[in-house]
Order: structure tokens, then sequence, then C-alpha cells
């Protein structure tokens, strides 16, 4: 018994019956049939027999049940499960949870350095090709809701007084209330640098303190104290 056909193929010693017992020799009865027996565990899926005319191969009889098996197998070549660990922090699946570890970004954009107002880095559609809230590639964030939604909530819980929760400065962004132009604090204060326009609020100025304003217009308003 060889695992090949060519001269130079290893000769097996490591063939058994259907018992187990060694097999030091396969001897075809008067029919020419050989009795079952058990080639090499694994690495030989066809072994070679000469009896005298030359080698014939032999092919394991289950290879047809293994195939059915494999090809009921749920990932036979295990490449579902490989692709799943690859995809993993990429793009979630369906109803699937993303892992974003601490201190990580789950996905970046990378756009032209130029302000670009025409492209988009994130944008939802609708399938009739209706576009509602994107990221523009220059980073404005343009809000519009599918339907008559809330176009935006902020929950803060845990943000108290002196906490901000919307920070807008007249440099790059920040969590800080350094340079800000308006801010809305957790407990609902809003501060803003410059002044208020809306319909219920008129051109009048409120101060307080020992001293009245430098310079009073009609209107003005000085509450003295100290």
């Amino acid at each position: 018994m060889w695992d090949g056909p060519s001269d130079g193929a290893r000769q097996l010693t490591d063939l058994t019956d259907s018992s187990g017992a060694p097999v030091l020799q396969l001897v075809a009865d008067n029919r020419g049939m050989v009795p079952p027996f058990y080639g090499p565990p694994t690495g030989s899926e066809r072994l070679w027999v000469d009896f005298g005319a030359g080698r014939i191969g032999l092919l394991a009889t289950n290879v047809g049940e293994r195939l059915v098996q494999h090809q009921g197998a749920a990932d036979p070549h295990q490449d579902r499960a490989y692709a799943d660990e690859r995809l993993l922090n990429y793009l979630p699946r369906s109803g699937a949870d993303l892992p974003v570890p601490a201190g990580a970004d789950w996905a970046r954009w990378v756009v032209p350095t130029i302000p670009d107002n025409t492209g988009s880095a994130w944008k939802l559609k609708t399938a009739d090709g209706t576009e509602y809230t994107r990221v523009l590639n220059s980073g404005t964030v343009l809000i519009d809701t599918n339907g008559p939604r809330p176009a935006l909530c902020i929950g803060a819980p845990a943000y108290g007084a002196g906490q901000v929760v919307i920070n807008v400065t007249n440099s790059r962004s920040t969590t800080s209330t350094a340079a800000s132009v308006l801010r809305v604090q957790g407990d609902g204060s809003v501060i803003s640098a410059g002044s208020v326009t809306a319909t219920n609020v008129g051109s009048a100025r409120l101060f307080s303190g020992p001293n009245a304003p430098a310079s009073p217009r009609p209107g003005d308003v000085w509450v003295q104290y100290g």
C-alpha cells in the first residue's frame, strides 16, 4: 500500500482491519475482493495497491457521506466566522451590537481638506431618494426628520449647574466654556455673549451693581445694590 502511484511514493504500514487489529498485508479473496480495512487516519484520500499488475487507486468508501455532511454544515470552511471577526469593528450586521473600546473611534471619515458643501460624509436617505439628516464634508450638520418628529433632542440627566450641554465657540469646538458665544448648561441656564433678539424681547438692557451704567439708553434698567 502506497500514498501515491509513482515510484517515489511512501509505503504505508499503519493499516488496521475493521476491528482495529494491525494489517500487515492486504490479501484479495478468490473473487478479487479486498476485505474492509482502515488506512491512515488523516492526510490520505486515495491509497494505491499493487497485486502484481501495477498500482491501482482505492478511494475511501465514506467520501459520499462526508460530502453530504460537509454540505449541510453551518460553516464548514470557517470562512463566515473569519469574515465576522474581520468585520466586527467595521460595519455591524443588522441588529448586532458594535463594541467600541474606550478611547477608540468606531469610524473615521477622511474628507477633502478644502471645505466641500456638496459632498456628504454621512447621509440619511429614504428609498425614494429623499435626503434627510446628513453631515456634509465641511462638518456642517443638517437635521431634517423623516416625518413630523422632534428635530433635535438632547438628553443630559447627569449634567448640573456649571456643566455645559451645548457650547458654541468662536474658535474650534471645545467642551469647555472658553471663547464661548453661546452656552446651555445642565441646569437650564442659557448664556449668550451677544444680544438675544426675539419677538417678546425688546431693546432694553438690564444692569445691576453699585454704579449706574456709564452710557444709559432709553429703556435700560438698573438695579442698584451695594
